[in-house]
């Protein structure tokens, strides 16, 4: 069809309402994207944005064919002069029955006056339903680094060295890939995903092998990481561009459902989980499982190893062939769970430099009342976390909320499935084929020319 046709309310670029709702008729060569939402409307959590907001939307247009690789709600500080990218938040939650808090390490310290000030951007095709925002302060000693725990806390870890051994599941030593913070990161081999393709394994593994404490001290494996694309891959192609206009039904209406959410849920988790397991005499223990990382912004995390009876410890990281890109794995002396401090939300500015009272309050609270933000919108928080000056400190940023995917004009118009996506028809080796085919045009474009919204 060349048309779209319905009944709805026209809007114009600053999202005012035109006349009342009516037959609506709009040529599909001027659609660009088609967005599913609720008719619950909230004006108090909606943002108003000044004309250079509008305009970053009309560029993030632009630039559709290079920035469709969205990831959630992306937050920055100023470091020196510098915008420094600290987090992205609830990146799994892609529906409201998903709606998740995340909690994010991140590397920020007060100014002067004992502010942290956040630039909280949608830079994506999506649109971000924040419901709460906090920073959380953790106190340590200066010689200690603070980390979230795999099973779940923040603990402190010290004395961070370097693993024995480390290898992968084709063979490589890897060691010195992952031995620094310093962004070269490990991937699985080509040859591991050609082999996965081709029927064989679509796991990948990294055996750490690391020395057994000799003062009897827990140790904690540090690792920074993040996932790579072909997470992102899979949801852009298979979930919502193959199904086209089925897509929509998909996160409108499936997604509404539990049924439905549970058995993605299932599927993500036993496909896309980062599996911790140790050597326990010719089995391997399982200790940990993780499945919240995003694409854009590192993490770093601590694995807490239980006491082996053995000279050395070993210890296997299992995952989809090239799902996560890993920058570091550390191993340090276990010190102590850390206790936490709430900070609120002080202020909050809009993208004309405006206070929002009304916003800073509503963000205070998780109580489902959500602030709305679309593509190229932006806003600060600010938090009043005076001065400790005799101590260090770690603070993390608490979100909750939800995001929905805009389904391109261009997937509908190509779609190859009249049905919505279905994890038990999906194919996994299929999905690895297309990725290996097309990561490296999506790594460069996402990562070189990927144009933020400022």
């Amino acid at each position: 069809e060349s048309t779209v046709d319905g009944t709805g309310q026209r809007h114009d670029v600053a999202r005012v309402p035109g006349p009342a709702e009516t037959a609506i008729s709009i040529a599909r060569d001027s659609v660009f994207a088609f967005e599913t939402y609720d008719r619950k409307i909230n004006p108090a959590r909606t943002m108003v944005y000044s004309a250079a907001g509008l305009a970053a939307t009309a560029a993030m247009v632009a630039v559709a064919s290079v920035a469709i690789f969205g990831s959630c709600p992306t937050i920055y500080a100023d470091s020196a002069g510098v915008r420094v990218l600290q987090a992205e938040a609830f990146s799994n939650s892609i529906a409201p029955l998903l709606a998740g808090r995340d909690l994010d390490r991140m590397t920020v310290a007060p100014d002067a006056a004992g502010r942290i000030r956040l630039d909280v951007q949608n830079e994506a095709l999506e649109t971000h339903y924040i419901d709460h925002l906090e920073l959380v302060e953790f106190r340590h000693r200066a010689d200690e680094l603070a980390l979230l725990a795999s099973s779940g806390g923040v603990i402190a870890v010290r004395e961070i060295g370097a693993p024995a051994s480390v290898r992968d599941a084709a063979g490589r030593d890897v060691r010195q890939t992952i031995r620094a913070d310093d962004d070269l990161a490990f991937s699985s081999a080509d040859s591991l995903l050609a082999r996965a393709i081709a029927g064989g394994p679509v796991d990948d593994h990294l055996d750490v092998t690391l020395p057994r404490s000799s003062d009897g001290d827990t140790l904690v494996l540090v690792l920074r990481l993040r996932s790579s694309l072909l997470a992102s891959s899979i949801l852009y192609d298979y979930m919502l561009g193959r199904p086209g206009v089925r897509a929509l039904d998909w996160l409108g209406q499936d997604l509404a459902r539990i049924t439905t959410v549970a058995a993605l849920g299932n599927w993500y988790a036993g496909s896309f989980g980062l599996r911790v397991a140790v050597r326990d005499g010719d089995d391997w223990k399982p200790v940990a499982r993780m499945t919240s990382f995003g694409p854009t912004a590192w993490s770093t995390v601590g694995v807490v190893v239980p006491p082996v009876q053995t000279d050395s410890v070993r210890v296997r990281f299992t995952f989809l062939a090239d799902a996560f890109r890993i920058d570091r794995i550390g191993v340090a002396r276990y010190i102590g769970a850390l206790d936490a401090r709430m900070i609120p939300i002080a202020r909050v500015t809009d993208g004309k430099g405006g206070q929002r009272d009304d916003v800073a309050v509503a963000l205070r609270r998780a109580d489902g009342t959500d602030l709305e933000t679309r593509p190229g919108d932006r806003f600060h928080a600010e938090f009043d976390v005076g001065h400790a000056p005799d101590v260090s400190r770690t603070f993390m940023l608490g979100a909750h909320g939800y995001y929905t995917e805009w389904v391109r004009e261009r997937w509908v118009r190509s779609a190859t499935d009249s049905v919505a996506f279905s994890p038990s028809k999906a194919s996994m080796r299929d999905m690895l084929k297309s990725w290996r085919a097309s990561k490296d045009s999506l790594e460069r474009t996402f990562f070189i020319r990927r144009v933020p919204i400022t």
